[in-house]
């Protein structure tokens, strides 16, 4: 008999080594692949988001603390899950541009105005003798935007939404936009009485005025956001994980902002402002990746097919 030697790879026979493998690679990349394009955009603008605010550019920041954890969330949500917003109804929905306009238009608005609003703002504040004007109107303007953005938001859940809802339902969708909208004239009454702080120049000082008093205009379009969303709760069409989740996380919110008005200080109240407003604000947006705007039925996403015409 002959001894006989193990074949050798061609790999090694080449003198070439197997290229390393990264776990999760290829599903990502079949992930990425499979998302329409609009989609895609959106997830490549958070990547520029955090890139930009890792660096300082244009006034931003991570304001990120490695002593302190909960920056570790909030440095990234729920501004860059609003950012992604687009991107989670069209990546749950591929036909959503046709099937729910309204809701991605107001997707795209508040997504457009989270990414650029701090970032304009810098760019137009480097003006030595006035600081102040351009980066207020810049505000003013991304405030008007973002109130467009969840109006439409409503509109388009609204045509969703079952006929009459449970009276349950109806009262929890009263409770939960009042509290809002308490909350969001107390904050213009303290914005018009409280005293605007002097800073220098009548015209600046009405200005922080202004804009202060204009944040109710976005607060009470959010309001009518979550008094659409929450009357669909019961709706059988669109999956009951995003439709609980949506509901809980304005409940949480409407809760906090009436909470957040009283004066409070301490660990248990940031901890809860934390949950009642950043943590709550994310799960809102998830719930759209799940389905909330999806009337499919299931919590997968939809997937469209081609069916041959027939001869």
């Amino acid at each position: 008999m002959t001894d006989t030697k193990p074949a050798v790879s061609r790999a090694e026979s080449l003198g070439v080594i197997d290229p390393l493998r990264i776990p999760g690679a290829a599903a990502a990349s079949r992930g990425w692949m499979g998302l329409p394009a609009l989609a895609r955009v959106f997830v490549a603008l958070v990547g520029v988001d955090v890139v930009v605010r890792a660096l300082g550019l244009f006034g931003t920041s991570l304001y990120l603390s490695l002593d302190n954890p909960l920056t570790w969330f909030t440095a990234f949500f729920p501004h860059d899950a609003l950012i992604l917003l687009p991107a989670l109804v069209i990546a749950r929905r591929a036909d959503a541009l046709e099937t729910t306009p309204l809701v991605v238009r107001g997707a795209v608005a508040v997504a457009v105005v989270e990414l650029l609003n701090t970032p304009a703002r810098g760019l137009v504040s480097g003006n030595a003798p006035d600081p102040v004007v351009a980066p207020t109107v810049v505000s003013i303007v991304a405030l008007l935007m973002t109130a467009g953005g969840w109006v439409w938001l409503a509109q388009g859940l609204r045509a969703l939404n079952p006929g009459k809802p449970t009276e349950t339902i109806a009262g929890l969708a009263n409770l939960v936009t009042g509290a809002l909208a308490i909350a969001a004239f107390a904050n213009l009454v303290l914005a018009l009485f409280g005293g605007a702080p002097d800073v220098g120049d009548p015209t600046w000082t009405s200005l922080f005025q202004l804009n202060s008093a204009m944040l109710v205009v976005p607060a009470l379009a959010f309001a009518y956001l979550a008094r659409t969303v929450v009357l669909g709760t019961g709706d059988p069409a669109r999956p009951i994980e995003a439709r609980r989740l949506a509901t809980g996380a304005l409940v949480l919110l409407a809760i906090g902002s009436i909470v957040m008005l009283g004066v409070g200080q301490g660990v248990l109240w940031i901890l809860i402002g934390f949950i009642t407003g950043q943590v709550a604000t994310t799960a809102f947006v998830v719930a759209f990746g799940i389905g909330l705007a999806d009337p499919s039925g299931t919590i997968e996403p939809a997937v469209q097919t081609h069916q041959p015409v027939p001869a």
